[in-house]
């Protein structure tokens, strides 16, 4: 009989952190699942720990790769995925007991929605983290998607979202192995048109608890790496930002159709990644006036004019002042107080009636 949900997991260098990953699966309050660990030609003890795993629980499957990234891997788990819905979980992470059986709840009161849950990387919320009899959700309909765009850590991921396989492969979605960034992104892309298609007047609904807890610790995970020692490279990382923000223009429509306080998410979003960017190399003001030339950077300094709404990396964007953009980085690092509220005075800005 098949599983309800099958649970993929890429496995690279997380030898350290897979115990603990395999027994927040086991441990979960419902029985119905599948894993499929996809070991990807990890040159540490993980094959072995996964090959283990499955001799102990049936429930564990197996695939062996050679290493190809952690787009083929996933794509490799989906296609061996026996379930009616797909989890896709890190090798270095851990995921709550009741995950899948609250998301699972969640989506059989709601079966045309999509279900996401919301996740940690602070191990104290982790282990404090006690759950509510009724847990909160949070709904975002065709319209109010942007608003969740700018959350970009919350719509790019996807070990945070219960997904169909019978949508996946009727559509023929998959990760893009020709990606090396960002393919998380591109991926939900897929799947959220592709739903939207079929139920326009459908939403997305997020519980609004920490559900998956997200380990920053490894550097070597599969998420983090194709397998090659690499460091990395800021050079380009800015203008890429812009390239996010003239790609989202581009999937959810013209932006003025949408309320102003959506768009100042993702125009924050994006002056915000560029200026960790800009943190990153090693001569941000040549940058800055890269930047300049191009049409998105301009569209968005216009667009904040327009509405009257500012954010600060922007002021000093505007002067060129890349000590200015530092300065006030290492602000939002060690007063995150003062940050916030200059950061929220341009939303008061737009929303005053």
């Amino acid at each position: 009989m098949a599983p309800t949900v099958s649970i993929v997991v890429p496995v690279y260098k997380a030898e350290a952190y897979l115990p603990a990953c395999l027994e927040s699966i086991l441990a979960q309050t419902v029985s119905d699942w599948e894993c499929i660990l996809v070991d990807d030609g990890s040159p540490d003890g993980c094959g072995a720990i996964c090959d283990e795993a499955a001799r102990r629980d049936g429930r564990f499957r197996v695939v062996h790769l050679q290493n190809g990234g952690v787009s083929r891997a996933r794509n490799t788990g989906m296609e061996a995925a026996r379930g009616e819905y797909c989890v896709f979980a890190d090798a270095d992470d851990c995921i709550h007991p009741r995950l899948l059986e609250l998301a699972l709840a969640e989506q059989r009161r709601h079966p045309r929605s999509l279900i996401g849950w919301s996740f940690t990387s602070d191990p104290a919320a982790w282990e404090g983290l006690e759950l509510p009899a009724d847990p909160p959700v949070t709904r975002y309909g065709r319209w109010e998607l942007l608003g969740f765009f700018a959350d970009r850590v919350l719509f790019n991921s996807v070990s945070n979202k219960l997904f169909r396989l019978d949508v996946i492969r009727e559509k023929g979605l998959c990760f893009d192995v020709s990606m090396r960034s960002s393919e998380d992104y591109d991926f939900f892309n897929q799947v959220w048109k592709a739903y939207f298609s079929a139920c326009p007047d459908g939403e997305i609904r997020l519980l609004d608890l920490p559900l998956y807890y997200y380990n920053q610790a490894n550097a070597d995970s599969i998420t983090h790496t194709t397998g090659a020692a690499h460091s990395r490279d800021f050079s380009a990382y800015c203008r890429e930002q812009l390239e996010l923000y003239a790609q989202t223009q581009a999937v959810f429509g013209p932006f003025e159709q949408y309320p102003a306080r959506d768009v100042l998410s993702v125009t924050n979003a994006t002056l915000n990644s560029i200026a960790f960017g800009l943190c990153n190399i090693p001569h941000p003001h040549r940058e800055i006036r890269r930047l300049w030339q191009l049409p998105e950077m301009r569209e968005i300094s216009r667009w904040h004019r327009r509405h009257r709404a500012h954010n600060t990396y922007l002021f000093f964007l505007r002067l060129r002042w890349a000590g200015g953009v530092r300065w006030w980085f290492r602000v939002r690092e060690t007063r995150p107080a003062l940050f916030a509220t200059v950061y929220h005075l341009g939303y008061r800005n737009i929303l005053k009636p």
